[in-house]
């Protein structure tokens, strides 16, 4: 099978652009919201956030990654079971999160949560019953409609989250944005291919290929959510709202770079490799190696540039309730490096049919932030905490790295490279910014009174 590295570099562009202008928008509109709402907010609705995502992650049955790998996703009856399993998982989601409102309240004292869980999930239930149309596309590597979609997309769901707050100052008006947003995403999915019209159809068959290939998705998504979001579950109840509310906002930026990372991977990358899988393994490795060292090669110039500047950028565009965002953000972006080179990894293993190292990877990362966090927290305070977040980003690369050099698919070399080239980066800028009288970005960290023990 020929390899072409122009459907690739086509598809990563499109992916980069139309993703970063999404992103964008959103970051545009969360600054706006920080003009609007007090950080106790963002705090709850981290918490709220937080544990919805994590029982959708809980039954992740990879609908998505089923459709992109199999050689039968163009069948009606297999699509239309993804479609009808995926609303199924949808409704039963819902009634978990209903269950699940009233000691999630009493975990963290928050009363209101008894209402808040049941309301925002219905924005579960809503995305339940989206096309596989977005899923399709990135199969057919069509990505250019298919960032046009999710940029408009972001248009009108920030529009909405905007107008609804501005109307109402408070956590309900988050809320109702966000399921009217969900229905604005399920209705356009419907939009974006008309010649696919899922209906609600079992077949057992199909059932068994989705369920076979997704167990080690469900696993892998599950310790995904539990490696990604226990930072915030755990400073949930150690740390004031406030706090809490203004470490989201550094926590959201820091993930930018990196969720541009898992977009490419699983809408290019991950596709790629798996409708390549039978051609040769180095030319299909060549093929991946070129346009990876241009993302990271960009991808490192980036961190550089906000590891050395993102204090001055936080004092500038958010009001003053939300510098400390400013000491976070800089170690918080160091992490973030490492889980770029770990995403990116993690799809090639995906289009070979790998799966299990990415539990295997989320799995040690979780454990270490189980014993980790707390014992850094108890020792050093919150910016021990923080430091130690980003250190155990580092420690998820090594099973993903193993895995691929079983598979012999490994990028060892390139990623120790770009990892060496993206610290002298941090280094230049860093010394570029002393030499001209503003310091590091490290120097406001309150080391003295939080590292104290």
């Amino acid at each position: 099978m020929k390899v072409s590295t122009g459907v690739l570099l086509r598809g990563a562009v499109w992916t980069i652009g139309g993703f970063g202008a999404g992103q964008a928008i959103r970051f545009v509109a969360n600054v706006i919201l920080t003009r609007l709402l007090a950080p106790q907010l963002f705090g709850l609705m981290a918490i709220v956030n937080t544990i919805r995502v994590g029982i959708e992650l809980i039954s992740d049955l990879g609908i998505a990654q089923n459709i992109i790998y199999s050689p039968n996703a163009y069948d009606p009856e297999f699509y239309n079971t993804a479609w009808s399993l995926q609303i199924i998982r949808g409704l039963l989601l819902w009634l978990v999160i209903v269950a699940a409102a009233v000691p999630a309240a009493h975990v963290y004292d928050l009363p209101i949560l008894v209402f808040l869980l049941p309301i925002t999930g219905i924005g579960t239930v809503l995305y339940g019953f989206a096309s596989i149309g977005p899923m399709i596309l990135q199969k057919r590597l069509l990505l250019g409609r298919l960032s046009g979609y999710q940029v408009i997309l972001g248009v009108v769901q920030s529009s909405i989250l905007i107008s609804f707050v501005y109307v109402s100052r408070t956590i309900w008006a988050m809320v109702l944005a966000g399921i009217t947003g969900a229905a604005a995403g399920m209705v356009g999915s419907h939009l974006l291919l008309p010649d696919i019209k899922p209906k609600f159809h079992i077949s057992r068959r199909y059932v068994r290929e989705i369920v076979g290939f997704g167990k080690w998705i469900s696993l892998s998504s599950l310790v995904y959510f539990l490696a990604t979001n226990f930072d915030r579950l755990y400073f949930a109840k150690v740390v004031p709202l406030t706090v809490l509310g203004i470490y989201s906002i550094a926590r959201s930026i820091s993930d930018l770079l990196n969720l541009t990372a898992v977009r490419l991977g699983n809408s290019v990358v991950f596709p790629f490799v798996s409708s390549h899988a039978s051609a040769p393994r180095d030319t299909l490795h060549a093929a991946v190696a070129s346009i990876r060292a241009r993302y990271l090669l960009l991808a490192a110039f980036g961190c550089s540039l906000l590891i050395a500047g993102s204090d001055l950028v936080i004092r500038l565009i958010y009001d003053q309730r939300y510098h400390a965002a400013g000491w976070m953000l800089p170690v918080l972006i160091v992490g973030s490096w490492f889980s770029i080179v770990a995403s990116l990894n993690e799809s090639t293993l995906l289009g070979l049919g790998a799966p299990s190292y990415m539990a295997v990877s989320n799995s040690l990362k979780f454990i270490l932030l189980l014993v980790g966090l707390p014992l850094s927290f108890r020792l050093y305070g919150f910016v021990g905490a923080v430091i130690a977040l980003a250190m155990i980003e580092a420690c998820r690369y090594f099973p993903i790295w193993i895995g691929q050099r079983r598979e012999r698919f490994s990028f060892g070399r390139q990623d120790l490279g770009m990892t060496i080239a993206m610290a002298l980066m941090v280094a230049l800028c860093e010394w570029l910014r002393w030499s001209f009288g503003f310091g590091t970005s490290f120097d406001s960290l309150p080391l003295r009174d939080s590292l104290s023990g």
